[in-house]
């Protein structure tokens, strides 16, 4: 998810309703409330947090309540279904459907809006390994979001992303230079960076990038596993298996520490329980 705050800002602003009536000014309080508990509670215990926005959605609560469900959705890592609500509400939204109404007016979305709901949809996409789907919604979402912008720089990095997945990598890594022309001060996404150029065999690029972020997260397990990963694309076996077992060392479980057993595993080297 790229961001839920257009939903807290739109119940701040906006009256959510059943029907064509008006909510008051306490109610709009309430519902934001709603809204913030509803997905707080959807990230902590993602059954429930559904339980309570199909309650929501029952009882009126209209796209704030279709979106917490779809967010409880990703948590439960049910992805495809997530990312086709989240598709659905992007179009609700476009056209004014199931939106709140404020002085008798129903909402029609803003171009910021729907570009954030398109790129949450992207990435849902994305997680679901659904890459058309993906490059699809992220190309509506930067369409729609305001030019040299915050949100546009992180909607071309997960462009890149997306791109990385279906080992595009020349786009890959020119939307991460983009991203870091216009916010030099992401050096979290050289790790990205340095994956991209390895896959287009520029290994002084990924050795540059790599290097760089490491002197900023030297203790991190994503990128030790580059590290090992490029090692082992220049074909230096030995250091690639050093840069993996750094891996298990910092993280015991999750998807670094698959991947780097896994990696181990296929050099030959018994790894101990």
């Amino acid at each position: 998810m790229t961001s839920i705050a257009i939903f807290l800002y739109a119940a701040s602003m906006i009256s959510i309703t059943s029907g064509s009536s008006v909510l008051s000014d306490d109610k709009v309080i309430k519902e934001e409330d709603r809204y913030a508990a509803c997905m707080d509670l959807a990230d902590r215990s993602p059954d429930k947090g559904i339980n309570m926005a199909l309650e929501w959605i029952a009882d009126g609560g209209g796209v704030p309540a279709r979106h917490c469900e779809a967010y409880g959705l990703v948590k439960l890592g049910e992805h495809a279904e997530a990312a086709a609500r989240l598709i659905k509400i992007a179009e609700d939204m476009r056209l004014g459907r199931d939106m709140p109404i404020r002085m008798g007016k129903r909402i029609v979305a803003s171009a910021p809006m729907l570009a954030d709901m398109y790129g949450q949809a992207a990435n849902a996409w994305l997680l679901a390994g659904e890459l058309v789907r993906a490059e699809s919604a992220i190309d509506l979402a930067l369409t729609l979001a305001p030019k040299n912008t915050p949100q546009e720089n992180e909607l071309v990095l997960d462009r890149a992303r997306i791109a990385a997945a279906d080992e595009d990598f020349e786009l890959a890594l020119s939307d991460l230079d983009r991203v870091l022309k216009g916010d030099p001060g992401r050096k979290d996404i050289l790790v990205l960076v340095a994956s991209a150029a390895r896959g287009l065999n520029r290994f002084d690029r990924a050795e540059a990038a790599l290097s760089e972020y490491l002197s900023v997260f030297p203790n991190s397990a994503t990128g030790y596993l580059e590290l090992g990963n490029l090692r082992h694309a220049e074909g230096k076996v030995d250091e690639a298996r050093k840069a993996w077992l750094q891996v298990l060392m910092l993280e015991e479980s999750g998807k670094n520490a698959t991947a780097a057993r896994l990696n181990i595993e296929k050099t030959a080297l018994k790894v101990p329980n």
